[in-house]
């Protein structure tokens, strides 16, 4: 995906250090589309940086079902940071929704790249993050369905090209029938 800032977060810290080091001394992996490089209650191991493809960040409902919480795209670092550097089981799968190369690397090396040459660094990823996700909570409450699928369409017009309608609705909080509904109403006032 061309829109590297999918993720908010990612633009209110300078994550340079931390990609150039994935490149520099990381593995390229390959993931086919399913495979896991974070699963659910297990504590993360690695970090890392997005060659191709995409990770869906998913979590289990209390009905079994998964819903999709998040997304990382090419260019992007992908982990669940907060729990693996606090070495806590992880609350969500990190899942490829398509074959995916990623430059990976130790998430325990990581950790000592950060605690030993970039001070304050956890700090601001950690305060990022909550904003980030504050603000996406309250979202949820501000606007309607339809104001978030266009939201996320203006931001990342090419989404559909690369993640599917039932991911996409799921990520909206909404059944993918909703969202051909909505898609439907607005193409019929020539929205989109």
């Amino acid at each position: 995906m061309k829109h590297v800032n999918f993720n908010e977060y990612k633009a209110m810290v300078n994550l340079t250090a931390i990609k150039d080091y994935c490149r520099e001394n990381g593995r390229l992996c390959h993931y086919a589309k399913g495979e896991t490089i974070v699963r659910q209650g297990a504590v993360g191991k690695y970090l890392g940086v997005i060659e191709s493809g995409y990770f869906k960040y998913i979590t289990i409902t209390t009905d079994g079902n998964e819903a999709v919480v998040g997304f990382a795209f090419e260019g992007e670092c992908v982990c669940d940071f907060n729990n693996s550097f606090r070495s806590l089981p992880s609350e969500v799968s990190i899942v490829a929704g398509s074959e995916t190369i990623v430059w990976q690397v130790s998430f325990k090396v990581v950790q000592d790249l950060i605690e030993n040459r970039l001070t304050g660094f956890h700090e601001r990823v950690t305060d990022a993050l909550f904003r980030e996700i504050y603000h996406r909570h309250l979202e949820l409450y501000r606007k309607s369905p339809t104001e978030r699928y266009l939201e996320l369409l203006n931001h990342h017009p090419d989404i559909f090209d690369i993640v599917t309608m039932r991911e996409i609705a799921s990520y909206l909080l909404v059944t993918p029938i909703y969202l051909s509904r909505i898609r439907k109403k607005l193409s019929e006032n020539g929205r989109t």
